[in-house]
């Protein structure tokens, strides 16, 4: 499974225009792609700011959701609104999350090679204090 949290700053007055692209992504994304388990969009405190919380069931369903058409069509709309984007990779606490963890994984080189690219562009790899927690090797102090 891979799980990421977004970090978006919107430009001031484009917030309208970016909530519109990603209600829009929101139907597509629940409503073509396999493989999702979150993908929801929140406002933050500070004016401008949102949140985007994706789980899918492995990073290559992330990868196709990336490479989609719909995404890609609203790539120069998504661009125009953002001022700043903050892409983290995360890892569900488990006993304390429904989801499971995530992990790493290539990509074959069976996959479009837009699916190829996004995998270059957004790898997904566990943080190495997650698997000392997750095999009990680790205080989490370190």
């Amino acid at each position: 499974m891979s799980s990421l949290l977004a970090k978006i700053q919107v430009h001031a007055g484009r917030e309208r225009e970016f909530e519109d692209v990603m209600a829009y992504m929101y139907r597509q994304t629940h409503g073509t792609e396999t493989g999702v388990l979150r993908y929801e969009y929140w406002r933050g405190r500070d004016p401008g700011c949102y949140y985007c919380l994706l789980s899918f069931e492995d990073n290559l369903a992330f990868w196709r959701h990336q490479a989609s058409d719909h995404h890609e069509s609203q790539m120069e709309k998504f661009q125009a609104c953002i001022a700043a984007l903050d892409l983290e990779v995360i890892d569900p606490v488990q006993g304390a999350c429904e989801l499971p963890a995530t992990h790493e994984q290539s990509v074959s080189d069976t996959e479009p090679g837009a699916v190829r690219e996004q995998a270059m562009q957004f790898p997904i790899n566990p943080a190495h204090w997650w698997l000392a927690l997750r095999n009990g090797t680790a205080s989490g102090r370190n």
